[in-house]
């Protein structure tokens, strides 16, 4: 073979592994298309509901939140390799919310302002998985503990001391504004009279509210600024960088000087810290707090970032995939809900979904190495 035929061929074969992985890419977004047309199709049948509306989508947006904050925290930990997977994050959030409840009972009761009760409650949950997310990153970078085993040992911690708090009850009796942050939107619009910032116009008489359409539920926005900013620090910034740099090789990265042990330190924090934030929206949105409030999260938050495609074996993954695959796993939830069917056919669907996403991504790989 000639130099040029040699060249042809491997320019060819260069070509091919490129369409191959922006195939392997894409396909999600076909398959969340697809499972829109057939929710629409059998909801419009058997239960004379139209499954594509502004409404719909909204329900698919809120369902996606809690799975897609989780999914990122996911994401991190999987990207940076070493086997990670942390199994703490959904206890994690569960001990943010029965803490941030927790804070604003005890300010509310004291008669304190709504406004700085509300604000001391999501700090106070927030900055709390600080410390889980420091004790897994620490164990896993310097102490060498698996991080199977340390995130599974944290959690079980995380859920004692969430009990032990809540005395094994939802801690009510919070502040009035909380569940108009969990439940409201960040617009409104009524026709012939324009938008609204934040609540219902004041104007609008009881009759009116049936034609004020709300838009963008403020859980959504809030999901949708912190997915912006894990995409930037994983895209744009040199912690991110080391972040996939020692997932795709850890042994590399050591001899390249990239300050292993404090990066997957603050990577297991930051995942806490997700957690957190999806905490304090579970207890604005249920205004309380409970220390099993993430515990079905787990499961489908893995879930979403493999049908995302990000590598098990990390140093591979984008937060869009995470994304996709979020917005996947809550439109079987919605749709399954809106068909009346039984909660467990979520578990048989995702299940069913998540097989088929690690063929795909199995073969398409298969197929660009061949």
């Amino acid at each position: 073979m000639t130099e040029m035929e040699l060249s042809t061929t491997k320019a060819a074969k260069k070509t091919r592994a490129e369409r191959l992985s922006t195939i392997r890419q894409i396909w999600p977004w076909f398959f969340l298309v697809l499972m829109v047309i057939v929710f629409a199709i059998i909801s419009k049948t058997k239960n004379n509901v139209t499954f594509i509306s502004y409404r719909s989508v909204q329900g698919i947006l809120v369902y996606a939140t809690q799975i897609l904050l989780i999914g990122l925290a996911e994401t991190i930990i999987i990207i940076s390799g070493n086997g990670g997977v942390d199994l703490s994050v959904h206890y994690t959030l569960g001990i943010a919310a029965v803490i941030s409840a927790f804070i604003m009972r005890a300010m509310y009761a004291a008669n304190l302002p709504p406004a700085l009760t509300i604000a001391a409650g999501f700090s106070g949950g927030i900055l709390f998985t600080i410390i889980p997310g420091w004790v897994n990153g620490t164990l896993v970078a310097k102490v060498k503990v698996p991080p199977f085993i340390s995130t599974l040992g944290m959690g079980y911690v995380m859920y004692g001391v969430a009990l032990l708090i809540s005395r094994g009850q939802a801690i009510s009796d919070q502040p009035n504004y909380l569940g108009q942050i969990g439940n409201g939107n960040l617009l409104y619009y009524w026709p012939k009279h324009g938008f609204s910032w934040l609540k219902i116009p004041a104007a609008a008489t009881q009759a009116d509210l049936q034609h004020i359409i709300p838009l963008v539920p403020n859980v959504v926005a809030i999901t949708l600024v912190v997915t912006i900013l894990i995409w930037f620090i994983l895209a744009k910034t040199q912690f991110g960088q080391h972040i996939y740099a020692i997932g795709g090789n850890i042994q590399a990265s050591i001899r390249s000087g990239i300050p292993v042990a404090s990066t997957l330190t603050r990577a297991y924090t930051l995942a806490a810290v997700l957690a957190g934030i999806a905490g304090v929206i579970w207890t604005s949105r249920f205004t309380s707090g409970a220390s099993n409030a993430g515990e079905p999260t787990l499961l489908f938050a893995i879930a979403a970032v493999v049908i995302g495609g990000t590598s098990m074996f990390g140093g591979e993954g984008r937060v869009i995939g995470t994304v996709i695959g979020a917005l996947i796993i809550a439109t079987i939830q919605y749709g399954l809900v809106v068909l009346g069917q039984q909660p467990y056919w979520q578990y048989v669907t995702v299940g069913v979904v998540v097989i088929i996403a690690v063929i795909v991504d199995q073969l398409g790989r298969k197929m660009e190495h061949s």
